[in-house]
């Protein structure tokens, strides 16, 4: 009977540590879950923010500064005017 109850006792403390650690592993489970959350709310946001606009020299300036540095370049006015149209559309 004495190793009946002695195993009882042990088999109840061993339970005893798989309930906290269940319980520690939902409360880890929680608290991921809330941060999953956050972490999708906070992407939703960043998604259907307004993009930053980029604010583009004139053509007539980039075109001069490409030939500031590339003196041998055949780019034209026109080149930079679409150059700079194909950079704001997308």
């Amino acid at each position: 009977m004495k190793a009946a109850n002695k195993q009882l006792t042990e088999w109840d403390a061993e339970l005893n540590q798989l309930h906290e650690r269940n319980g520690d592993l939902g409360l880890k489970v929680q608290m991921l879950e809330e941060e999953l959350k956050e972490v999708r709310r906070s992407r939703e946001e960043n998604k259907t923010s307004a993009p930053a606009v980029a604010d583009f020299p004139e053509p007539a300036d980039l075109l001069n500064q490409l030939k500031a540095q590339r003196k041998k370049s055949r780019a034209d006015l026109a080149d930079m005017e679409v150059v700079l149209d194909i950079l704001e559309n997308h």
